[in-house]
Order: structure tokens, then C-alpha cells, then sequence
């Protein structure tokens, strides 16, 4: 199909993304389908896909976890400042474990924020949104997402979150999935849907940006430093997402935006760390790049295949701190396409690399 634009050949795809790819782009409300390297089955749309439809959004496009992304501060300060011994490594990792609820935990006291208003005027989405918004602030969530510590190639400790609106973006997207595939955008859904999409947007950035804060101030950073790291310093995307243009409306799901001179970041695994780019606003391709290295195994397969003596053994050698067990055994490395091959297939083409971070503390759900 001339709609499909694919950063890696199709016969590399899994049969059951294949499908979705082909299933969407067989529709005639979508005008354009772009594919990621990290590609792999999601709900409806493809994770590691891009969808240019025409005149309407689809919260089932955009996914569940609406405003999931990345935040990224390079804090100009060298490792050895910080880290002097790796028991300085487990003391930071102990203390965000204490001080950020991860996994399925989430604040005991409420933080303030916003309460949630949805522009659909439906009192139960708004009591269900309500009742998690305030104590899952500033919370990791499980799955992927993941805290961690690294240096990158000057030196400098770096801090890159992976996280979400947590149930927030659950609740809002299960409750326009039943409204319909496709919204008209200028319909009252789809008008509905955009309000409320734009409020978990919001939400997702200051969840991270409320752990990016106790973070740097775990690691000895100033309030006064903080605010100028924040300020200056910070990268920011998000990867779930639908944008209105003049050609229609962008959905991307695990997709990070690559326009023109912006900065992402893009994942590998527990062990490889993490790449910050720069978008080339390659149009063919919908102006992405992947969100990251994309599962090769899925959970349950991880869980039941990966040796977790080979799992711990490859995490010592690289002398990361991190809890590995079998709760973590399905965010093994094993887990993940070689993210060698997945950054090879957008580099030059839809992003340029411009420093690698590799691990030294990894913090998971």
C-alpha cells in the first residue's frame, strides 16, 4: 500500500502488528501511516505507529496512557561529584524508592493539582478521574516505565524519566473508546475528547516533572538549582498523542515527535541506556521517530523464557544498580530488539544522535 511508510522492511514485522498495519491503512479515513523500527502489536493501532486521518481523532489511536513520555535533564555535573563509590549509587536508589511511589503505589498524601473537569459533563468520569488524580502525582507507575541514572559522553550525571498520566489517561481514553473508533473533530466527542486528551497531556508532563524535582534534589541539587535546570535543561515528549494539522490529525502511538532541530529521547533497555536526538522533520515518515528499542518478547514469553541467573550476570558486568528479579525479569535487555539496529534505521533519516547516556542506577515498578 502506497499509504505505508516504513522505517524497516514489513517482513520484519510481527504477523499480529502486520495485521494492524494493514487493517488501518485499508481504511479510507486514514491518509497516511507511518511505521517505527520499534514496531510491535498494541491495541488497535500499532505501537511504533503514526496515523494521518482524515477530519477525525481516535482515542483508540492514541492509546490508553495518554501523554506516556520522557523527561531528560543533563545536570552539567560530572559522575565522580556525585557517585564516588557505588554505595553512593545504592543510597540515591534507596532513597527515590522511598521518597516516589512505583508500580501500583501511589501517594498517600493527595498533592495539589488542577481536579479534573471533562468537557463530556459526565460526573462519573470526572469522580473516576478524581479519586486517583491527586494521589498518583508524581508516581512511576510499572510496565516500562522506569527511572534512571546515567552519564553520558561528557561525564555529566543525567536523569531520564519514563512515565505517564497513570490512570488518569486510562480512565478518560476507556471512556471515549466506547463513544466511538473515530470522533469527527468538530463534532461535540471529538471536541470532548481533544479537552480532556489536552488535560492528561498536561497531567503526564507534571507527573514527571514533580519526580524530576525530588530527584535532583535527592542528589544534593538546590531549589534554586533545580528551577534553573528545569528551566533551561529539560527535554520533554511525549509519545502518545494526537495533533491537529492543517493536513488532519496526527495520532501517535509510541511514536516520539522529530521535527525540525527537536530534541527526544529514545530508550534501549535496563542495560543499554538511553539516546537523545534531534528531529530532522523528515515528512515522509510523519516527522517520528521511535519511542524505543520495542518489545521482541512480550511479557508472559519474557517471564517464561529469559534465565534470570543470564539476566542478572549481563546487569553485574555492566555494574548498573538496579533491582533485578523475576518481577523485573519481563524489562530483561533479552526482552527488547537490539536497539543498535532500531537507532541504525532513523539515524540520518528522521533523527540525529547526539549523546548516548548510559546507565548507572535504573529504578523500575
Amino acid at each position: 500500500m502506497e499509504k505505508i511508510k516504513s522505517l524497516i522492511n514489513l517482513e520484519e514485522i510481527e504477523p499480529e502488528a502486520l495485521k494492524q498495519i494493514y487493517d488501518v491503512a485499508s481504511l479510507d479515513i486514514v491518509k497516511k501511516l507511518a511505521i517505527m523500527p520499534d514496531v510491535h502489536a498494541g491495541y488497535d493501532l500499532c505501537i511504533g505507529g503514526v496515523a494521518l486521518v482524515d477530519g477525525h481523532i481516535s482515542p483508540s489511536f492514541v492509546g490508553y496512557d495518554i501523554g506516556c513520555g520522557m523527561c531528560f535533564v543533563d545536570t552539567g555535573v560530572k559522575t565522580e561529584e556525585i557517585f564516588k563509590t557505588k554505595k553512593d549509587r545504592e543510597k540515591v536508589a534507596q532513597e527515590i524508592y522511598k521518597e516516589i511511589p512505583v508500580g501500583k503505589n501511589i501517594r498517600k498524601k493527595p498533592l495539589d493539582y488542577t481536579p479534573f473537569r471533562s468537557a463530556s459533563g459526565d460526573k462519573n468520569l470526572n469522580k473516576k478521574v478524581n479519586d486517583k488524580l491527586f494521589h498518583s502525582l508524581g508516581t512511576l507507575g510499572s510496565g516500562n516505565h522506569f527511572i534512571e541514572i546515567g552519564e553520558n559522553l561528557e561525564g555529566n550525571v543525567c536523569i531520564t524519566i519514563h512515565s505517564g498520566s497513570r490512570n488518569i489517561g486510562h480512565s478518560i481514553a476507556s471512556y471515549y473508546m466506547k463513544k466511538g473508533r473515530f470522533l469527527p473533530v468538530d463534532g461535540f466527542w471529538g471536541q470532548a475528547y481533544i479537552e480532556d486528551m489536552n488535560f492528561a497531556l498536561e497531567y503526564a508532563l507534571e507527573n514527571r516533572l514533580t519526580m524530576m524535582k525530588k530527584i535532583l534534589q535527592i542528589l544534593g541539587f538546590t531549589e534554586k538549582e533545580i528551577k534553573k535546570l528545569i528551566d533551561k535543561k529539560l527535554i520533554n515528549e511525549n509519545h502518545n498523542h494526537a495533533v491537529l494539522t492543517e493536513e488532519g490529525v496526527l495520532h501517535r502511538k509510541g511514536a516520539t515527535p522529530a521535527e525540525k532541530g527537536q530534541y527526544g529521547i529514545i530508550p534501549a533497555n535496563m542495560k543499554d541506556g538511553v539516546y537523545v536526538t534531534v528531529g530532522l522533520r523528515n515528512k515522509e515518515f510523519l516527522s517520528s521517530a521511535s519511542h524505543g528499542a520495542g518489545r521482541v518478547l512480550s511479557r508472559r514469553k519474557a517471564k517464561e523464557t529469559i534465565d534470570l541467573k543470564e539476566f542478572k550476570k549481563v546487569m553485574e558486568q555492566a555494574d548498573i544498580v538496579a533491582k533485578v528479579n523475576e518481577k523485573t525479569l519481563d524489562e530483561a535487555p533479552f526482552a527488547y530488539k537490539d536497539i543498535n539496529k532500531v537507532i541504525q534505521a532513523q539515524d540520518g533519516v528522521v533523527i540525529k544522535v547526539v549523546d548516548v547516556v548510559k546507565p548507572l542506577v535504573n529504578i523500575k515498578g
